[in-house]
């Protein structure tokens, strides 16, 4: 088994009952078995962890990455956490202790504390004696970062430059001062726009003195943007991850059962507005075949303008700076939309028989209106979600959907009882 990648290894324990992955997983090495946990899904690892006794965790958790460790003993109980940490090497449980105090999903929650940092008055070949030392205890770096005689970040310095100049300058003389750090408490959302926007492969961590307190590396951005993607989607659906964890079908459909009522609410709402308006629709009966069709296409438009702008919220290609701009540009865009379902609906409505050329205006006017309407509350709701703290993808689920159902049919009787009355 020791000749296998770390991830072949996780694949075969997930495929094993517990006590067979338990007796499995204690015959690893301590450092194959730290691989080969940070591999593991959310619900194999938590099922490892509880059949894991604390002596042999710990032994684990010592060869660990700090941020990883952290991540693993964050999920143990009040009681196997304490005697984890306490079973710990003193400077591994210390790092650990120290990471444990940040939010889970800030800068200060992801980040590792297994970086090399060294002040910027020593030279070029003290750096490199002090890169070999660090190199024998921990894993590879290929940045060096340079700080003041009080811990507060300088600048960085990448190791090939080491060999590139004379062994007598001092780093600080030949350091990149222009290093683009984040603050602590930074959420790991924002963490990773901030790495996608300067194509950074590690990001430097300060406290609000401007101290270096740890890096956040690639691989924990790319598990930063799984897992806000995979939220983003849940929450698009009214769900959450806690489902892929296995929770009981009570705990899940609890959790369903929230956002459905709400949506159910609509539809009731929905109903009478229909019952609200029973005379006008007892006098045309051909208004009932097209309700399907104006709460559909309300429904599709809303939900792709939303989802739009979700992702784009998600990514940071947008702010509240450019509401107007971007609002501006999804009416456009559903005015066109509208103007062509417009002229196929109306068209088809004409050919019906009944009201022919009346109940075509209407039914054309109607889905416009209805298509540009569903564009507006679809791009706005997100906006108004993030400005109460709350996830925009829910804006992209039944919430919008059922808001635009209960405007369509409104916008629909609306007209058809105002138009009706003009061209009878």
């Amino acid at each position: 088994m020791s000749k296998l990648h770390p991830a072949d290894i996780a694949e075969i324990l997930r495929n094993l009952d517990p006590k067979k992955r338990k007796l499995f997983f204690n015959s690893l090495k301590p450092e194959v078995g730290a691989r080969v946990l940070a591999e593991l899904d959310p619900e194999s690892e938590a099922e490892l962890l509880r059949d894991l006794e604390s002596p042999q965790l710990s032994k684990i958790l010592n060869v660990m990455p700090s941020d990883d460790a952290a991540d693993v003993v964050a999920d143990l109980s009040q009681e196997k956490k304490d005697k984890v940490l306490q079973l710990m090497e003193k400077e591994e449980s210390a790092d650990v202790k120290k990471l444990l105090k940040y939010p889970e999903e800030s800068a200060g929650g992801i980040m590792t504390t297994d970086f090399l940092a060294l002040n910027e008055d020593i030279s070029a070949a003290q750096a490199i004696e002090a890169l070999r030392e660090y190199a024998q205890k921990a894993p590879p770096t290929f940045f060096i970062y340079v700080v003041d005689k009080d811990n507060r970040l300088k600048g960085s310095l990448p190791v090939r430059n080491l060999i590139l100049v004379s062994p007598e300058k001092k780093l600080k003389e030949i350091m990149d001062e222009e290093v683009i750090s984040v603050p602590v408490d930074l959420d790991q959302e924002k963490v990773a726009q901030i790495v996608a926007k300067y194509n950074l492969p590690v990001v430097p961590v300060v406290d609000n003195a401007g101290k270096l307190v740890g890096i956040i590396t690639s691989d924990d951005i790319i598990d930063v943007i799984r897992e806000e993607a995979e939220e983003d989607i849940y929450h698009m659906v009214g769900s959450d991850e806690e489902e892929e964890m296995g929770s009981s079908v009570f705990r899940i459909a609890r959790g369903r059962l929230f956002w459905l009522v709400l949506t159910l609410f609509g539809g009731i709402f929905a109903s009478t507005i229909l019952k609200s308006f029973r005379m006008t629709l007892e006098r045309i009966v051909a208004l009932a075949f097209f309700i399907p069709v104006m709460m559909d296409m309300a429904g599709n438009v809303g939900t792709q303008s939303s989802t739009v702008v979700v992702r784009s919220l998600a990514t940071g290609n947008i702010d509240f700076s450019k509401i107007w701009k971007v609002l501006i540009k999804e009416v456009k865009i559903a005015m066109l939309i509208g103007i062509v379902c417009a002229l196929v609906v109306g068209t088809m409505a004409i050919f019906l028989g009944e009201k022919g050329v009346s109940l075509g205006m209407v039914v054309g006017i109607s889905m416009f209106t209805a298509i540009v309407a569903a564009a507006l509350t679809g791009t706005l709701a997100p906006f108004v979600f993030r400005y109460f703290r709350v996830d925009p993808a829910f804006a992209s689920g039944p919430i919008v959907t059922t808001v635009d159902d209960v405007i369509a049919l409104s916008i629909y009787f609306a007209l058809a009882t105002f138009l009706f009355k003009i061209v009878g």
